[in-house]
């Protein structure tokens, strides 16, 4: 257990730390990018220093830190795939820091592989002091930043459980200014989520993307009494833009999101707006590539790479997450200067495998599927090269259409294809709570 003054020492460091959150969002372009060089220049050393992966590289290539001067260098630099990470974490660890204070978090697993990632404890505070930048958005739909009841719909040890015990483990928050949290187990049947949540009366749902537009479209078709929360949130994975839609038109509860990883905490957020998200370059320097490695423009999808600025425990730079997204170049009408990503498009993991031996994102296929009327959610399993499997969620009273999916199917993937649909009321759950838009059985990508 942490003594009592340690705990009030970091209490006061979130406390310095958050009080400038207040306009770090605000802050003019050309400061922005000089706290993130300066950062930048800062964990080049620490990892040359500590890191025997970055070490070994630039020994090997002849660099210097100084000859990676800003996050514009970052292209001389290895992609790191995640499977580096997963064979060879203490190459990517620094030297001392399992001696050190800090949180081992563990990835959710649904890439097929789970990863370690630790964080260290000054890292750890500046992310617990950086989630005001979402708090300070939805204040604009809960009138107020502080002391509103929250209902968590995670479950007991995910990745935010973690954090959150270790915060409260290692702070001293006046019960005035926290939150009133309350956990609600994903696993739970509808009837006996909705009764449970209902008797708490939360101002705010926080969860699993797919999970809460899943329960939420239940209520709504059900024509269940609900005690509407004022705003949901979410993170974790995608809610389909169907649910989010009813969620938003029909229940009239504004939707919004956050972005972030176990490699890396507080990547974006939404703002009121809701338009795209808001990247913090401050804690993280962020490049969006296509199939060649070179930078995507705005508008184009391409894959993001992340460099974690803050963390001194396990170290990312030039780290391939995984995800699809697409930069957006315009200016948020909400007065934010900070970076945005007008979407997350997918896992880079959601290919299928086309008959002939070429490889399709999941985005090509999945708008031509949820053309359909009627469909709410959707998940392809390819179970050979030209065998796929899909589940479909439809909506209460609507006509379910698998001939019109197994025609969408064909459109994109080939006339040659064998498809099967089978109607599911939601769709399976993988590695903590999250829902895989593909599954491959037996497929390589």
């Amino acid at each position: 257990m942490t003594g009592i003054l340690v705990r009030f020492a970091n209490s006061l460091r979130v406390a310095r730390l958050a009080a400038g959150e207040a306009r770090v969002a605000y802050l003019p372009e050309e400061v922005l990018l000089a706290r993130q060089t300066a950062r930048f220049q800062a964990l080049v050393q620490f990892a040359h220093d500590r890191v025997p992966y970055y070490r070994a590289w630039m020994r090997g290539a002849g660099a210097q830190p100084g000859d990676l001067r800003s996050p514009a260098d970052l292209a001389r630099l290895p992609v790191v795939d995640k499977l580096d990470l997963v064979l060879q974490p203490e190459q990517f660890t620094a030297e001392g820091a399992e001696r050190r204070d800090g949180l081992t978090l563990l990835s959710s697993g649904t890439s097929g592989r789970r990863r370690s990632f630790r964080h260290d404890t000054p890292a750890l505070l500046e992310a617990l002091a950086a989630g005001r930048r979402q708090r300070l958005a939805l204040q604009t739909f809960l009138g107020r930043e502080t002391a509103y009841r929250e209902a968590v719909f995670n479950r007991v040890g995910s990745t935010g459980d973690q954090l959150r015990r270790f915060w409260e483990s290692r702070t001293v928050n006046p019960a005035v200014l926290d939150l009133r949290r309350r956990l609600f187990s994903p696993a739970l049947p509808f009837p006996r989520l909705l009764e449970e949540v209902n008797a708490f009366r939360p101002e705010v749902y926080r969860g699993i993307g797919s999970h809460l537009g899943a329960f939420l479209r239940w209520v709504l078709e059900t024509g269940r009494p609900l005690v509407k929360p004022r705003v949901v949130t979410y993170g974790g994975d995608a809610m389909p833009a169907g649910d989010r839609r009813l969620i938003e038109e029909d229940l009239g509860i504004p939707v919004v999101s956050t972005y972030q990883a176990v490699e890396a905490l507080r990547i974006g957020f939404q703002c009121e707006v809701r338009g795209g998200f808001h990247v913090s370059v401050d804690q993280v320097a962020v490049r969006v590539l296509d199939a060649r490695g070179r930078d995507t423009a705005p508008g184009e999808p391409g894959e993001l790479v992340l460099t974690n600025l803050a963390c001194r425990a396990t170290v990312v730079i030039h780290y391939r997450l995984g995800d699809i997204v697409t930069r957006d170049g315009g200016v948020c009408p909400c007065g934010r200067t900070l970076p945005l990503i007008s979407n997350i498009d997918g896992r880079l993991d959601d290919l299928l495998v086309r008959p002939g031996g070429g490889r399709i994102h999941a985005f090509s296929v999945i708008p031509q599927l949820q053309s359909v009327p009627g469909l709410r959610q959707v998940q392809i399993v390819q179970k050979s090269m030209d065998t796929f499997h899909v589940r479909a969620v439809w909506a209460r009273g609507a006509a379910a259409a698998p001939d019109a999916l197994a025609v969408r199917m064909r459109e994109v993937l080939g006339p040659a294809i064998q498809v099967t649909v089978e109607p599911v009321g939601m769709l399976p759950q993988g590695p903590g709570g999250k829902v895989k838009t593909v599954i491959r059985e037996g497929i390589e990508p």
